[in-house]
């Protein structure tokens, strides 16, 4: 591995998360001018409110992977060196539900659990089990977040440059006992 990874961690009450954090009128009209928009059941429009969603749950463990791309030779390497530890991050958290029964896994960014989404063609999700949203998704001011909570910032590339890193955002929410 070329890459160093360093983990920052913070538990949230979700009614702090809600009041601080949440716009989804926001995040959706981003998530909106994104070329993946609703291609996949990760990706908004929902058939559910993104607030009742959150009211469920009471507490969320915040996970964010910092993702050095420093020695990247190039910003394609940078993407592909993120997208391994995306899958791997992903599946972690998947795993991290399974400790707390009720809980739910949020992943980074989109699913990409499937070439082609089966909303593509207007059918259900084919991976229920894998399938998770990301918190943009479901109305998180995640960059917002991570600075307040960690101080610092994301970072992209223009495709040319390669960044510093990039971040892994996602963790799980804990059930409302």
């Amino acid at each position: 591995m070329k890459h160093k990874i360093e983990r920052f961690e913070t538990t949230i009450p979700v009614s702090e998360l809600l009041e601080q954090y949440f716009d989804f009128t926001l995040t959706h009209s981003k998530c909106s001018q994104c070329p993946g928009y609703q291609k996949t059941w990760s990706c908004p429009d929902f058939d559910f409110d993104p607030a009742d969603f959150w009211s469920q749950f009471s507490q969320f463990h915040l996970i964010v992977d910092r993702v050095s791309c420093a020695s990247a030779p190039t910003a394609e390497d940078a993407q592909n060196w993120l997208f391994a530890e995306k899958t791997r991050f992903d599946a972690e958290m998947r795993q991290l539900e399974q400790q707390s029964p009720g809980s739910y896994g949020l992943a980074a960014q989109e699913c990409v659990a499937c070439k082609k989404c089966a909303r593509l063609s207007g059918h259900p999700c084919v991976h229920p089990e894998i399938m998770r949203y990301g918190l943009e998704s479901i109305g998180i001011l995640a960059v917002k977040l991570i600075e307040d909570k960690f101080g610092f910032s994301a970072q992209w590339s223009d495709g040319v440059s390669v960044p510093d890193y990039y971040l892994l955002i996602g963790g799980v929410i804990l059930k409302n006992k």
